[in-house]
């Protein structure tokens, strides 16, 4: 029998600035088919608009809970979200997106059907023009195979190499993250917290379903932007240094994983250098050459394609040689390659 007073879904929302989107989020949101839900909106130091506008939703629906907190990034107003949630599942809503009206029913039920402590589905990618909106369906697998079963990473541990690392989109059930203390990396200012959190969740469960149905839509009007600001090109080192230390505690997990999770960190690595401003591009090249050096003879490589390898003892033998090569656009168009040919209709996915 389900505990009225015990909300089956806790949807946290992370703000901070964006009062241009917000109220299309909060909508989606609040009308959710599923009503046994509670909302938890961490306002984050928004500057604008974004904190009057969450107090006024508070007021008309009991079921919002608003958290006005300093500035501390992504990673922190997860955490604030967790900690307070009393949802059987939670699951997660960037600020900037917005979600279909029954995307909480239909994995809350899919969950309790298969019994499941995640379920994540497929997003539907948009960007906004001057007349319309565009769309497109964005998989959350590389690997049709992993759809539409149980699964975990013991059974098939290239799940961290063949799908999407995002948290949005997902149920993940209470009981299990709080068992293992599962927390997003806290660095103020920081982008990219939301790949820690989700290698802990996807290494540390035991049933893992992947739905091919696409209920959350993400904005990406800004996909295709370099990351301008110094401060930021490292923040995936950041992620990978919180995951070195997340091993350190579970050296099981650690022996079981290590030969995807380096393929992993040079996949994260590579698209990081695609993104990132071409100015800073050197620099990143000899830090991603310091950090793979060591583990060179480590990696397993039949995680890796021979255009992989290729590229990563390139890095290692002379980063600036392979900036002058501009190695890093034939790893785009890699990529592009080889989602083409997994889903025709989708190009750029990473």
């Amino acid at each position: 029998m389900i505990n009225k007073n015990i909300p089956l879904v806790s949807v946290i929302i992370p703000i901070y600035n964006v009062e241009k989107y917000l109220r299309e989020c909060l909508d989606s949101v609040v009308n959710q088919t599923l009503r046994e839900i509670e909302i938890i909106l961490i306002n984050d130091g928004s500057t604008d608009n974004c904190g009057k506008i969450c107090d006024e939703y508070a007021a008309k629906d009991k079921r919002i809970i608003v958290i006005h907190k300093e500035n501390a990034g992504l990673g922190a107003a997860y955490n604030s979200g967790l900690d307070i949630a009393k949802g059987e599942y939670c699951t997660m809503v960037e600020s900037d997106d917005y979600v279909k009206i029954d995307m909480c029913e239909k994995l809350y039920r899919l969950a309790c059907n298969q019994d499941c402590q995640v379920v994540k589905s497929d997003f539907i990618g948009f960007e906004d023009k001057e007349k319309e909106r565009i769309f497109k369906n964005l998989p959350i697998c590389y690997d049709q195979a992993l759809y539409n079963k149980k699964t975990n990473l013991c059974l098939n541990p290239s799940i961290i190499i063949n799908s999407w690392n995002m948290n949005q989109s997902s149920l993940y059930k209470m009981d299990f993250i709080k068992k293992y203390n599962i927390r997003a990396n806290e660095t103020k200012g920081a982008s990219y917290q939301d790949i820690g959190l989700w290698f802990q969740i996807l290494s540390l469960a035991s049933s893992i379903y992947f739905c091919q149905d696409g209920f959350y839509f993400y904005r990406q009007d800004n996909e295709n932007a370099s990351v301008k600001s110094k401060d930021k090109i490292y923040c995936v080192c950041d992620e990978f240094e919180f995951l070195d230390k997340f091993f350190d505690k579970n050296l099981e997990l650690k022996s079981r994983l290590q030969d995807v999770f380096y393929c992993f960190k040079f996949k994260i690595y590579s698209w990081n250098l695609k993104r990132i401003d071409d100015k800073y591009k050197l620099e990143f090249l000899y830090k991603f050459s310091q950090e793979f050096l060591p583990i060179y003879d480590k990696i397993n490589k039949k995680y890796f394609t021979y255009n992989e390898l290729s590229d990563l003892w390139s890095i290692i033998q002379d980063p600036k040689k392979a900036y002058s090569n501009n190695f890093f656009h034939r790893i785009r168009k890699g990529i592009i390659k080889i989602k083409y040919k997994l889903y025709k209709k989708v190009d750029n996915l990473i």
